[in-house]
This record gives C-alpha cells, structure tokens and sequence, in this order.
C-alpha cells in the first residue's frame, strides 16, 4: 500500500525503524539460550560493549563525510596513527600523556583536513584521495614503529583511559555515549547539521541556496579525522600498548555499521542512534558466533554480508520511502 505521492504507509516505515533494533533484540535473545553460562553475563556484555565502543566512535566519524555525500576510508588508518602516536610519543619520546593525547588529536584532525582540501580545492574524488591518505598513513606508521608493537613505558594513567570504569561502566561506553549525544544534537538540532544534510542531498541546490559547501565539506572530514584520533587513543588505553596493525580491520566493520544504521531509526537516512545500534548489533553477532564455536572465518562473512545487506538496503529505503 502507498500513501499519496508514493509514500510508504506508516505502517511500513515504522517496521523499517523498529527492523534493526529487533534483529539486534533477537540475537540477543538466540546466543543468551545457546549460551546462557557465557554469553548472557555481566563480564560478556562489559566485553562487548567496549569492543563496540571504538568502534562507535569510529563510525561515528565517517558518519560525516557520509552525509555530505563523500567517502573517507582513511578513518580506520587515521585510527591507528593515533594509537601509535599516543603510545609513541610517550613511551618512546617521553612526552607527557596530556601533550601527547593533545598532538595525536591534532595530527589526525590535520589529517582530515588535507583530505577535505583535496576533495573541496584540489576537485580529486574522495574514494581515491582517501584511499591515497590511507596508504600513506600505513607508510608512516611503518617507519615510525619498524615494524615493532610499543608496550613498555605505556603511562598507566594511559591505560586508565581504556580500562578504567565509571560508576561501574567501562570508560571507552561513556565516552561513545557522550560523543554520539554530542554529534546527535549537532546534526539534529543545529544549522550545521540541516545544512551537511542539504549538502548530502543536492550540493548544488545547497549552493544555490547560500551554504557555505565547500567549508562544510572540509568541516566534515576535519571531524572525521577528530573523531578517528580519539578513537585511536581510547584503543590504546584498551589495549595498553601500540600495535602498528591495529587500525585497518576497522574500516569494513564501521563501513558496515554506519549503513546497515542508515536502514534504521530514520529509514534511508545516515543517523547517529542508528548507528549505535547498529555497532552493538554487529558486535553482538561477531561474539555470539565466537561463543558458539563458529569457524574463524564466518566472522568476516557475516561482516561483509552484512555490508552488503545494508547497502542495499540503504539505497532501496533512500529511493522508495523517502
């Protein structure tokens, strides 16, 4: 059934919101009686949960240039500069923690923005100049690390930031909860965010109507950048050393979960809270086929697959129910 002008039926667009969260409700339910002694406990759910808040607040991230219609698949290499930078210039140069969790935030911010740049001055496509950036950052990282994994003089206050708890919630979920609020309200309750979604929509009826698209755009992927060195810096905390390895096998999972969250909430539509759920879902998924003896390689599967489900979706919900 259609609504006049080809609209869905509230009906329709209301199982569409709700499809996701009850996916992630059923897996919940599935693994908790496959499992019950190991899945369905408060220590899997700690585990679960931070496993998924990195990656929430990488997701978070290339939310950004999403929106605005463009890729950034450097998030995930610009994620493990910021863990080697963090640990690096601590353990190695004797930095104090503050100035460097300050210098891995800036750098992978700049990083962010010599990518909006290309994109906004230069006229390059963000698919290559990203992908160029990401290559880059794993060349840089290469000849900073040698190829070796940083582990002594790691600050213990360092540690803190990705082991600590709060009130009895582990510190890397409070500050994904706190980050996706902060970018929820952004592009949900401010002029900014109606005009990334302007731009997303039509850049040049964006343009036409006096939005600064060119500094959106760059704004867009400065943030990007942001967020991935902070996600970066709570995954060093997590794991209390600095892997050169550890940041691009982010990149399909936060890929997956930012579209399979455009399926969900608002329908069509790149969104925070969807998100969220959807990370938690992907997470919940991957530990579950962990705890029941799955093979290693269903993991990658079901990420993929899951990628490729939520694309697909994404653009029949843009098209159809929009």
């Amino acid at each position: 059934m259609r609504l006049p002008g080809g609209r869905r039926e509230p009906l329709a667009l209301f199982m569409a919101r709700v499809a996701l969260p009850l996916l992630l409700l059923v897996l919940l339910v599935v693994f908790s009686l496959l499992r019950p002694a190991t899945f369905f406990t408060l220590d899997n759910l700690g585990t679960v949960l931070t496993l998924q808040a990195v990656l929430g607040v990488l997701a978070l991230g290339l939310l950004l240039p999403l929106i605005v219609g463009e890729l950034d698949l450097s998030v995930a290499a610009n994620l493990g500069l910021g863990v080697i930078l963090v640990t690096g210039l601590t353990s190695q140069q004797r930095l104090p923690l503050v100035a460097a969790v300050v210098v891995a935030a800036v750098v992978c911010t700049l990083v962010g923005v010599v990518n909006g740049l290309l994109v906004t001055k230069v006229g390059i496509n963000s698919f290559i100049v990203t992908i160029g950036m990401s290559t880059v950052i794993g060349g840089l990282i290469s000849a900073y690390t040698q190829g070796n994994v940083f582990y002594d003089g790691i600050p213990p206050a360092l540690v803190t930031i990705g082991q600590g708890r709060l009130l009895g919630v582990p510190l890397p979920v409070v500050y994904a909860v706190v980050l996706a609020l902060a970018v929820w309200y952004v592009l949900s309750h401010t002029p900014v965010g109606r005009y990334l979604y302007a731009i997303g929509g039509s850049r040049e009826a964006a343009r036409l109507s006096g939005v600064p698209v060119r500094g959106l755009t760059l704004a867009a992927f400065a943030g990007a950048g942001l967020l991935a060195g902070v996600a970066g810096i709570v995954q060093a905390g997590i794991l209390g050393s600095g892997n050169p390895t550890v940041g691009p096998p982010l990149l399909l999972p936060a890929y997956a979960a930012a579209f399979l969250g455009a399926t969900a909430i608002q329908p069509g539509v790149f969104n925070v809270w969807g998100t969220i759920i959807a990370v938690v879902t992907i997470q919940v998924g991957t530990t579950g086929l962990a705890l029941v003896g799955a093979p290693f390689w269903i993991e990658p599967v079901f990420t993929g697959l899951a990628l490729i489900v939520a694309v697909a979706t994404a653009r029949y919900l843009r098209g159809e129910a929009l």
